[in-house]
């Protein structure tokens, strides 16, 4: 997958920062699942100044695996902490085999540990690192305790979904310099049970090692005015795409009753896999429908979208289907309780796989990239109401 240079408000992406089990980079050793040394005792403090060339200096780790460069060392303990998915220890053959991905093969699994702050902590930069072969990773709070360690079966009662990375390299900082940005950050509670997952996917012909790495960077909570949330689309959970048919997946979210006066979608991405051929989305404020933003996929190709800001000051490209440029609607995005941002996928079951295999079962909503597909929408939205702004569809 290639990376994809992030918009201007970048910080679409903050809720991320909790996304894997802990680990400090540099050298061969790695502690296991959970935070890092990088406790969050004085997170949000005086002494949170953050520094991206500090939060992103490579690791001196060499393995046989494509990727080594990905890793990044965990910051200093008093701006930020690092959440890693991967071997705690390089040198021992076994530690390392449990994530180890064969060619042909595909996985989506968990790594689970408490977050490590004793007090809640507020920020808005952000970076992570994926190894080849990752396709998304994505992190979630969850209602019910679970050992720490992994990876393991993903299949937990989800409370709060905390967001994902869909490319190799993510660098986030700040938000874009619209005034209706200003102090806008995500908060995360204090002590919570989270899991971490990856989907990795092995199309070459030798094994891979599976693996990520998470920093974030504290904000002071003297520069908070606004805290935002991620908002969290799904349709089509019941999608059955037989072989050779082509059918149109749709989903609607309502803004809540209780929203804010100045209630606005902060910013949008589209997840789909390698049988969608286009995403749009659509907002409808005062009964007026218009589109939000579009993208074109590749039959077999599985997507890697793009972040869209909404606000006063970022131009986005506006959206052609005869060229297959992708682009979205340029402005703020304002919504009242009632409105709806609604979307839809166009998805073709053409019966192939990974390169070119072919695929005889029908396409259900599922993690798998080629054997299944998703039409989901992600993002955030200010200011928050406490809660993620979920809709599942059918």
């Amino acid at each position: 997958m290639s990376s994809r240079r992030l918009n201007s408000f970048s910080a679409l992406l903050i809720p991320l920062a909790l996304a894997a089990g802990g680990v400090a980079c540099g050298g061969t050793h790695h502690s296991g699942p959970g935070v890092s040394s990088s406790e969050a005792k004085d997170a949000g403090g005086a002494n949170a100044a953050t520094s991206t060339d500090q939060a992103t200096l490579p690791c001196n780790i060499h393995t046989q695996y494509p990727g080594d460069s990905q890793c990044i060392t965990a910051p200093d303990p008093a701006k930020g902490m690092q959440f890693h998915y991967g071997p705690s220890n390089y040198d021992d053959p076994n530690e390392v085999a449990k994530f180890i991905l064969m060619p042909g093969q595909e996985t989506t699994d968990c790594v689970f540990f408490m977050s490590p702050n004793a007090t809640e902590v507020y920020f808005t930069e952000y970076h992570s690192r994926l190894r080849p072969g990752s396709h998304h990773m994505l992190l979630y709070i969850q209602k019910n305790t679970v050992p720490e360690g992994g990876p393991g079966s993903c299949n937990q009662l989800l409370s709060r979904n905390l967001f994902g990375a869909t490319s190799p390299t993510m660098d986030v900082k700040n938000i874009s310099g619209a005034p209706e940005n200003e102090g806008l950050a995500v908060r995360i509670p204090a002590s919570q049970q989270v899991a971490m997952q990856m989907h990795v996917i092995n199309t070459t012909s030798a094994p891979i090692l599976k693996e990520g790495w998470a920093n974030i960077m504290y904000t002071d909570i003297s520069q908070v005015k606004v805290l935002g949330d991620p908002i969290f689309f799904i349709a089509g959970t019941s999608m059955n795409i037989q072989v050779g048919q082509t059918v149109t997946n749709q989903g609607t979210a309502t803004v809540p009753s209780d929203a804010a006066p100045d209630f606005r979608l902060v910013g949008a991405i589209p997840h789909y896999h390698g049988h969608t051929t286009r995403f749009t989305a659509y907002k409808t404020i005062n009964g007026v429908k218009e589109k939000l933003l579009e993208e074109y996929g590749v039959l077999g190709v599985p997507g890697d979208p793009i972040l869209y800001a909404f606000d006063s000051t970022t131009m986005n490209p506006t959206p052609n289907p005869d060229t297959m440029t992708p682009g979205a609607f340029s402005g703020d995005v304002y919504l009242k309780p009632g409105d709806t941002i609604s979307w839809e996928c166009v998805q073709t079951n053409d019966g192939k796989g990974a390169n070119g295999v072919p695929i005889t079962n029908a396409l259900k909503f599922t993690e798998q990239a080629y054997q299944g597909e998703m039409c989901n929408l992600f993002g955030i939205y200010a200011p928050t109401d406490g809660n993620v702004w979920n809709a599942f569809n059918p």
